[in-house]
């Protein structure tokens, strides 16, 4: 599997779905922001999860989204939906037409409605018998103490299901290590999603990949790729000049923890001040779907205020 990534490790985005006025996908939009994240010098993008608003979407919605992504990165970005939904014969109906049509991967959640390990088991591998492709698995952290959904035994278990080749973690910082070690020697890359956490991931834990949340592309440019410049740096061994650069990025991190991700972690979707953030570096953005309600004025306002004052003089490109 191809990625376009310089350093070896790779660099994902978690894309949100624009909207027309009308409400419908903006197809065009979608497009753009393929383009924006293949000159931002991302790996691969993420549909159709939290960021890109999937409860909101139909199936057809759903389906068509990655259509459009996988012909407009034409080999450029390796694409991967969430293909959960809630029956299995649909999360099996999503994931056959992700591999028909391209994706990379499709990304399976730990079904909620499980009441044991053999139960979490039993749903992936039902889905991985139906549809023989590459899966990630999304593990979030138990609300509240942010401990891992996944019990050790089995993500064990999962490491040894072929079709399993990445876990994309929210959990704890102890509970991520455990996973680490446990897929240490099994070809699955367990991620941190965060990127402020990357650089002692990356240093400490040998953290292969970032997948899968919205920085690489709201930090980064087709002029300006700081997440890549101290990447690179770490695999040169130029360790301090690495962290130099990881800590410029702090002022853009504080914007993103007051309206991304610090909503996010105290149960508020964040769509709303993603789309804006997104329009102000020249992606396609627009409104959000109900329940979600927009930024007003006044939000709106103070968003672009924190994101000029974090860059200083430099421009959002």
């Amino acid at each position: 599997m191809k990625c376009s990534s310089r350093t070896g490790i790779e660099l994902w985005g978690a894309l949100p779905t624009p909207f027309l006025p009308s409400g419908e996908v903006d197809e065009s939009g979608l497009r753009r922001n393929v383009h924006h994240c293949i000159d931002a010098g991302l790996d691969g993008v993420y549909c159709n999860g939290l960021m890109g608003e999937g409860w909101a979407l139909s199936h057809d919605e759903r389906r068509r989204v990655v259509e459009v992504i996988v012909d407009e990165a034409a080999g450029r970005l390796l694409v991967t939906p969430v293909t959960s939904a809630p029956s299995l014969d649909e999360t099996i109906a999503l994931s056959a037409h992700a591999q028909r049509v391209g994706a990379a991967y499709s990304v399976l959640e730990v079904p909620a409605a499980a009441d044991s390990d053999q139960d979490v088991l039993d749903h992936f591998d039902a889905v991985f018998a139906a549809v023989d492709m590459p899966f990630v698995i999304f593990n979030p952290g138990k609300s509240g103490t942010r401990e891992s959904t996944l019990s050790l035994k089995a993500f064990a278990a999962l490491c040894e299901r072929p079709n399993v080749k990445i876990l994309k973690t929210t959990a704890d910082p102890h509970s991520n290590n455990q996973l680490r070690d446990i897929a240490k020697g099994t070809g699955v890359r367990v991620s941190d999603p965060l990127e402020e956490h990357f650089f002692e991931n990356l240093l400490e834990h040998g953290q292969a990949l970032l997948y899968c949340d919205p920085e690489g592309y709201l930090y980064q440019s087709a002029h300006h790729r700081p997440i890549e410049e101290y990447i690179r740096l770490c695999g040169e061994g130029r360790v301090q000049q690495a962290k130099e650069v990881f800590d410029s990025l702090s002022a853009v991190r504080q914007v993103y923890r007051k309206w991304i991700i610090g909503p996010l972690e105290n149960g508020h979707m964040p769509n709303a001040a993603l789309k804006k953030w997104c329009e102000l570096v020249g992606m396609a953005g627009g409104s959000v779907r109900h329940p979600l309600k927009e930024l007003t004025a006044a939000e709106s306002a103070e968003l672009e205020h924190d994101l000029k004052q974090a860059l200083g003089t430099r421009r959002p490109d």
